[in-house]
């Protein structure tokens, strides 16, 4: 479960700040939901809990850099909606990397990976349209 710490509004996105109460790990999430649905996440609150699936949103690279993280995979395949998704862990959180981004990923590949930002892509039942 994740607790809604803060939402930051722009125009017609939000970044939503997240406490995963599990490991204590916050994450700061990029929420475009309202652009693309009208089944969108605008229901979250400040102080909620919700489970939550996030994407990480990058590349893959060949070798440790100083902006990458290690992740490893502990499902290749997992459908979120309609987009195969692979699940990863780094270090104790769970995060999502969309299929397509790698080839041949097997369980238990340990693999760098870079990303730029957070996307949330589920809030409780509610998967982000681009899943759809």
């Amino acid at each position: 479960m994740y607790r809604v710490i803060k939402i930051n509004r722009a125009v017609a996105t939000r970044t939503i700040e997240l406490l995963n109460e599990i490991t204590g790990t916050q994450d700061l999430c990029f929420d475009d939901s309202a652009l693309v649905s009208y089944s969108n996440f605008d229901f979250v609150a400040v102080g909620k809990a919700y489970d939550c699936k996030i994407e990480l949103f990058g590349d893959f690279t060949e070798k440790k850099t100083d902006s990458s993280v290690e992740v490893r995979v502990i499902n290749p395949k997992i459908m979120i909606g309609i987009k195969s998704m692979l699940e990863v862990q780094v270090g104790k959180d769970i995060y999502y990397i969309p299929q397509s981004d790698a080839e041949k990923i097997n369980m238990n590949s340990r693999l760098y990976y870079e990303f730029t930002r957070k996307d949330l892509i589920q809030v409780d039942d509610v998967i982000h349209d681009d899943c759809l």
